[in-house]
């Protein structure tokens, strides 16, 4: 039996010792509680997805940063080669004249 055919079904009561008062007063508070479970859990997915975003956003930073320095750092390389070839050329002319 699917849920489509328990929804039109009748419900016999006369076998339950409970007060319906009672049961109806359960069943909210279950139906309360769960709704507290999946707005905490709501909330909570949120947060770590917050949270995911935000490491992204830092990784991708620092990952630029990173790119930025390297690229510097090779553009101060070839500076200090140039100037090493530069210094290194004069003092071997020095030393052929004398």
């Amino acid at each position: 039996m699917d849920l489509s055919e328990q929804a039109g079904a009748e419900v016999n009561l006369e076998g339950y010792k409970t007060p319906l008062t009672k049961l109806a007063r359960r069943f909210k508070a279950s139906v309360e509680l769960w709704k507290q479970k999946y707005h905490q859990l709501k909330r909570e997915i949120k947060r770590f997805q917050n949270r995911a975003a935000d490491a992204q956003r830092s990784r991708d930073h620092w990952k630029q940063q990173a790119q930025q320095w390297q690229a510097s750092a090779q553009q101060l390389q070839t500076e200090v080669d140039r100037l090493r070839v530069e210094s290194a050329g004069p003092k071997n002319k020095l030393s052929q004249r004398s």
